[in-house]
Parts: C-alpha cells; sequence; structure tokens
C-alpha cells in the first residue's frame, strides 16, 4: 500500500531529527593497496596527479597539508571512465607550540557519488580508506552527504605532534564521480570547533549549476537534453538547460524544480506544504494525496520513492 510505514518515532529519534533531516550516510568500507586499484585499472595500478595545500592551523611550527589525489578509471575496469578521487589529512610536519592542534573532519563540495564494489562483498560501497599498503594511521568512521557536500568524521582526531615530524596522518581515502577534477574549497574542522578554508580538487560542475556547456558523455540526462537543445552542450550550460533537467529528464533533483518548497523533494527533511512546487513539478499534491504523512509529519524515505512511485518523475 502506499505510503505505509511505521508512525511512530522514539523521543530520542525525535530529538536527533534537526541533525539527521536531508543528510544521506554513505557507505565506508576498509580496503587496502593495491587491491583497491583494480576497481580503476585491470593491471590493479593506477597513474595519479597530486595537488597539495596547506592547511592554515593556528599555532603550529611546520605545515599541515590536505592532499589531494586524482586518477581516471581505465577500460575495462569496473569503474573505466570514471574519476577517481583520494584525500589524505597530513600533520605529520606540524608541531603544536602552545597546544596541540587536531582536526576531525574534512567536508568537500562533491555532489553525487558513484558506487562500486571496493571491498569485494555485499553491497555497493561508495567510500573507502586505505587502512594497508599506504600511509597513514587514521581512518574513517563515517561520511555523509548533504546536499553535494560530504563531511567526512575521522575515526579518532588528526592531530600535530609536539615538534614538526611528530604528528599524525589520515589514511587516503577515496570514492568515484563521474565528472572530471576542478578547483574547489574544502573545509577543515579543528577539534573542540573552527572551521578552516583549504583548497582542494573534486568532481567539476553537476547539471543543476549554469556556467560553460557541459558533455553529453558525461550525463544521460545531459545528453538527452543536448539532444534537443544543442545550445546546453554548444554554448552554455544556462537557465534554460537546467529547467530542462525537469522538463525533458523528469529530474527533479535541481532546486529549480522546488517551486516554494522549502527542500528537495528529492532529499528527507520536514513535510512540504502541499502543492508548494505546483509552478513547476507538481508533484507534492499528489503524494499527499495519497500519503498525507508526507504534508503533516515529514518528507522521508518513502516519500522521496514515491516522486517516482506517484508522479512518475525520478532524483537521478
Amino acid at each position: 500500500m502506499v505510503g505505509q510505514r511505521v508512525r511512530w518515532i522514539l523521543p530520542a529519534i525525535l530529538l536527533a531529527w534537526p541533525q539527521l533531516a536531508g543528510a544521506e550516510v554513505l557507505g565506508v568500507v576498509n580496503v587496502g593497496f593495491p587491491a583497491v586499484n583494480c576497481v580503476f585499472n585491470t593491471t590493479c595500478t593506477i597513474t595519479v596527479s597530486d595537488f597539495v595545500a596547506s592547511i592554515p592551523v593556528p599555532g603550529i611550527a611546520g605545515t599541515a597539508r590536505l592532499q589531494s589525489r586524482m586518477f581516471t578509471g581505465s577500460a575495462g575496469a569496473p569503474a573505466a571512465g570514471f574519476h577517481g578521487y583520494m584525500y589524505r589529512v597530513d600533520l605529520t610536519d606540524a608541531g603544536g607550540i602552545l597546544n596541540i592542534p587536531c582536526v576531525q573532519s574534512l567536508r568537500v563540495t562533491f555532489g553525487p557519488v558513484a558506487s562500486f564494489q571496493y571491498n569485494g562483498a555485499g553491497a555497493l560501497d561508495q567510500v573507502f580508506v586505505a587502512t594497508t599498503g599506504g600511509v597513514g594511521t587514521i581512518g574513517v568512521s563515517s561520511a555523509t552527504k548533504t546536499g553535494d557536500d560530504i563531511t567526512f568524521n575521522f575515526a579518532s582526531p588528526v592531530c600535530a605532534g609536539g615538534s614538526p615530524g611528530r604528528g599524525a596522518s589520515s589514511f587516503f581515502f577515496g570514492l568515484a564521480s563521474d565528472r572530471a577534477p576542478q578547483a574547489v574549497t574544502a573545509t577543515v574542522t579543528q577539534l573542540g570547533g573552527g572551521d578552516l578554508s583549504v583548497a582542494a580538487r573534486a568532481p567539476g560542475r553537476y547539471k543543476c549549476t549554469a556556467g560553460t556547456p557541459l558533455s553529453g558523455a558525461s550525463d544521460a540526462c545531459v545528453a538527452s537534453i543536448c539532444a534537443v537543445d544543442p545550445f546546453c552542450c554548444g554554448s552554455a550550460w544556462d537557465s534554460l538547460c537546467i529547467a530542462e533537467v525537469r522538463t525533458v529528464c523528469d529530474s527533479l533533483v535541481c532546486p529549480e524544480a522546488n517551486g516554494t518548497c522549502t527542500h528537495s523533494l528529492c532529499t528527507t527533511d520536514g513535510s512540504l506544504v502541499n502543492s508548494c512546487d505546483s509552478t513547476k513539478a507538481d508533484c507534492v499534491a499528489d503524494i499527499c494525496a495519497v500519503d498525507p504523512f508526507c504534508c503533516t509529519t515529514a518528507w522521508d524515505s518513502i516519500c522521496v520513492s514515491e516522486v517516482d512511485t506517484v508522479c512518475g518523475n525520478n532524483c537521478d
């Protein structure tokens, strides 16, 4: 039955709702080098390019660094044509002077994540942590995606040493995208609070953002749009191209489809006002007619699935 779900929620979960709303927990698995390379190359070797930037940690001697490592899947490999990204927070050469600063998380604007079988077992994975065969000593305990931003939380803080050369480093941790790298600004959060901006590399612009033309090879929806509107792949990806994500691809993933709704129909969050998207997708009213929970209590994962089953749209 459409909309059938457990309607009671424990008080503790209700209290946690503001922190959980809209967030997607990504699958994180521990792997080793060179085995993980086999996902990207049939010979299990990859050719990488590195970008290293200093993390402006206050009060240290030496240097704290964020390493972005990039590579591309080769023909015949499971991730052929996809772009791999690895990151490492390195405070090995950072020494504390008045105190010992530590990093507890890294946030990167990444966009959609491709899923692959990194550890050879179970469901497909989104994030891998190379705990053997490489450098570092500290893993990733969780990765949470909110919108296009992914926050990687370390299993224990990555700390400077009492002097340069005695600090800690995370393991390399990585994930994949169908988009090529571009320059971005990542955010490092220190233990005890305080965010620091640092240069990094991450996937290029997504189909919901206006700018230079996109390539139809990067996304099936982009290819469909450019087939009917060549301007989008030949001249510029403008607001009309973004609207065509909805009108051509039936996708409600872009903010353009939201109308006056307070959040996307494709993400879990608070309940939506009936018909808030009537000028765009006109889907909320249909869902709430068969599943009032979505407009009275919360827009949960069932409401998101009903974008497809009730409205005939998608969140791709």
